[in-house]
């Protein structure tokens, strides 16, 4: 197939905002859209490479998968065999455990699977270093399924190929939106039936399934795509309902470009020198810089500064380049001299040696044990998300609803009594970790629950089906049970975003003569509390942790302070709560760490923190 230089700095153009992204780059917040761009990409390439040698009755699949295996799998195996080798070097056992798993997962092109089944709420994505792996598994099963599809088109219904990609395009897109409407986003962002649509794109512009554009219109739709596929770096951030519907942004102006970019000024554009460059070590380039980047954060924190931010990605750049060359390109030309059963056997020995040799480090890890006993006691927290504690604490899947459990239970959670005062606590998850506590606290009282992790209680409620569905029940009043609500305690990670969201819930609350508590910002850290403290206790000196704490959030607390003032609600800091005079506890007084994560309290430090709220600003009022 004829090689296509602007396709080359596409690729560029994707994976560059993905590695300054993953760095910590916030002025284009999406930049992780990068691998929407290459879904695309891979569509049109691949369906190219199958249709043209369909017509030349030169197709065989042990041919195809022959030529995936050599263009995937060594510089792939390499960068796992390097990344086990450092982990066991240089992380704890927790996670060199996930790493290993992870690994396994990924040799046997399962990663996207893995995370969706295993990456939750409390778990802390920078510091898992073959995350970026999920969109190789995506295409790695798009690559054994597709070519079938193809040929099964191709003998039975060869005049409709391209309105059978139109169908499994509109399918995928009815997954994905299905699968988010019912709580299930982790599915859809993962997963290849809710991800083929925009490989299936890149197939339409293959098989002329675009409109056929005049000379003259193709420079407008190919520039109209490139100022698509720029504008999603900008508008799109995390949180938005993604893949769909926000990337067909990208997706659709990647196949304007590459159906009507071939000539014109978006090619020449796309062609300059160093775009190819970056294209042709594209591949490289992204299996390298996230496990560089997150490596690097398990040693000097989560946060990057612009010099760490430079070095990481010209370490990726170094790296990438010494896979290309000897990796990559040695392995696409011997491989050529190589018979096919060999490659095949040789590249499913390879992934199952790689697998195995992973699980096996995985199972040693479980069982490894670090000589410091307090190190190994801070560490335990890193599993305090599955811990007994955690389900008294939150309960998730009937008090608190979130991606893995998106049931609640209002019955058992948000019951009004006649016979007591009834306080209603709504929030997200920094609700739901000092509910129990509070409830605890108020023995005099009936508190209720109404928390949904990832949800602010805004009014009018925003966010997914499991969010709208929870909070809506404070908010419409729709509480079952007897009696009225006494005060209402509302709680959220809160952004200065939701500020006028706020301020409306306040006020909607305030109408029925009902008061109203608002807990500021949680006190948080740029990585798991625990992690840190085990690092910083190897190095001799905990008194450090109080540098990563984030510090922007005290300006949040107190603007927030000011607006909920002026609403007619009482405001609680929860920064000035755990950190008097800006000294905060490491420790909560049973032990623990005071957060089991970057934010979320440990039971211990929610009923030190329960205990020190202020009675009027938690009690009903008086009257």
């Amino acid at each position: 197939m004829q090689y296509r230089n602007d396709i080359a700095g596409l690729r560029a153009l994707a994976v560059l905002p993905i590695l300054l992204v993953h760095a910590g780059l916030t002025a284009i917040p999406g930049g992780f859209v990068g691998v929407d761009i290459f879904f695309v990409i891979s569509g049109y390439l691949i369906s190219r490479i199958i249709l043209k040698e369909m017509d030349g009755d030169r197709f065989t699949l042990t041919g195809f998968y022959r030529r995936r295996a050599l263009r995937i799998l060594p510089a792939l195996l390499v960068m796992l065999a390097v990344v086990l080798a450092v982990g066991w070097w240089r992380l704890f056992p927790q996670d060199m455990r996930d790493l290993s798993w992870s690994a396994a997962a990924t040799a046997l092109s399962g990663s996207n699977i893995w995370f969706w089944r295993t990456v939750n709420y409390f778990g802390d994505a920078e510091l898992t270093p073959l995350l970026h792996t999920w969109s190789l598994g995506v295409e790695e099963q798009f690559y054994i399924f597709y070519p079938l599809l193809l040929i099964a088109l191709r003998r039975w219904l060869p005049r409709h190929i391209v309105a059978a990609l139109w169908v499994i395009a509109a399918a995928s897109l009815a997954i994905g939106y299905g699968l988010i409407h019912i709580n299930k986003a982790a599915a859809s962002f993962y997963l290849l039936p809710s991800r083929a649509w925009e490989l299936a794109l890149g197939g339409l512009v293959a098989t002329g399934g675009l409109p056929k554009l005049g000379e003259r219109a193709k420079p407008v739709a190919a520039w109209l795509g490139l100022a698509m596929v720029v504008a999603s770096l900008f508008v799109i951030e995390e949180g938005m309902a993604f893949p769909v519907p926000w990337a067909l942004l990208p997706c659709v102006g990647t196949a304007l470009l590459i159906a009507y970019g071939e000539a014109g000024g978006t090619a020449k554009l796309l062609s300059l020198a160093p775009m190819r460059f970056v294209g042709d070590i594209s591949y490289s380039l992204y299996l390298w810089h996230w496990p560089v980047m997150a490596f690097w954060r398990f040693e000097r924190g989560l946060r990057l500064d612009a010099g760490e931010m430079a070095a990481t990605i010209a370490i990726s750049f170094a790296l990438a380049i010494l896979s290309y060359r000897l990796i990559e390109q040695p392995f696409l030309r011997r491989g050529k001299a190589w018979a096919t059963p060999r490659v095949l056997w040789g590249a499913v020995a390879a992934m199952l040696l790689v697998a195995g040799v992973a699980s096996l480090l995985a199972v040693q890890a479980s069982t490894k044990r670090i000589a410091n006993p307090e190190v190994e006691r801070l560490l335990a927290y890193l599993d305090y998300g599955d811990s007994d504690d955690a389900d008294f604490q939150f309960e998730r899947g009937v008090c608190m609803a979130d991606n893995a459990k998106p049931f609640f239970d209002p019955g058992l959670c948000a019951t009004r009594r006649a016979d007591r005062p009834n306080i209603l606590v709504m929030g997200d998850s920094h609700a739901a970790h000092i509910a129990q506590a509070m409830a605890e606290r108020l023995t005099d009282a009936n508190v209720l629950r109404l928390t949904a992790s990832g949800c602010d209680p805004v009014w009018p409620v925003e966010g997914d089906p499991r969010c709208t569905n929870v909070m809506a029940i404070g908010f419409e009043g729709r509480t079952p049970g007897e009696g009225p609500v006494s005060r209402v305690i509302l709680s959220a990670r809160w952004r200065l975003v939701r500020l006028p969201g706020l301020v409306r819930a306040i006020e909607l609350f305030r109408d029925q003569d009902i008061p109203v508590t608002v807990l500021g910002p949680a006190v948080e850290y740029e990585e798991p509390l625990p992690r840190l403290l085990a690092r910083l206790t190897m190095r001799g000196g905990v008194d450090l942790a109080g540098k990563s704490r984030r510090l922007d959030l005290i300006a949040v607390d107190d603007a927030m302070r000011k607006a909920v003032v002026a609403a007619g609600g009482t405001y609680v800091s929860m920064q000035d709560l755990e950190c008097p005079g800006g000294v905060c506890p490491l420790f909560a007084s049973d032990g623990s760490p005071f957060h089991f994560d970057y934010g979320h309290y440990t039971l211990g430090a929610s009923r030190d923190l329960a205990a020190k709220l202020p009675i009027e600003a938690i009690s009903p009022a008086k009257p």
